[in-house]
């Protein structure tokens, strides 16, 4: 179980990691594209926004995979 716990913190996190980035990604799309309609700048927005809240709520799950193996 304790294996299973911290493979799945890892996994996890490594999950929060990318859905982070790709909301920064985002996020840079949007403030540096130039010529675009507002559906892009909407759609890009919401992406970041999607992403990061996403990225936050694993980064929690992780935490709590490693904390109750840590405890066991």
């Amino acid at each position: 179980m304790k294996t299973f716990l911290l493979i799945t913190g890892i996994v996890v996190m490594i999950a929060c990691v990318l859905s982070l980035l790709f909301a920064a990604l985002n996020l840079f799309g949007y403030y540096h594209t130039q010529d675009g309609s507002a559906e892009l700048y909407a759609r890009m927005h919401r992406r970041a926004t999607v992403f990061f809240i996403v990225g936050a709520v694993l980064a929690v799950v992780a935490v709590v995979f490693l904390i109750v193996r840590g405890r066991m």
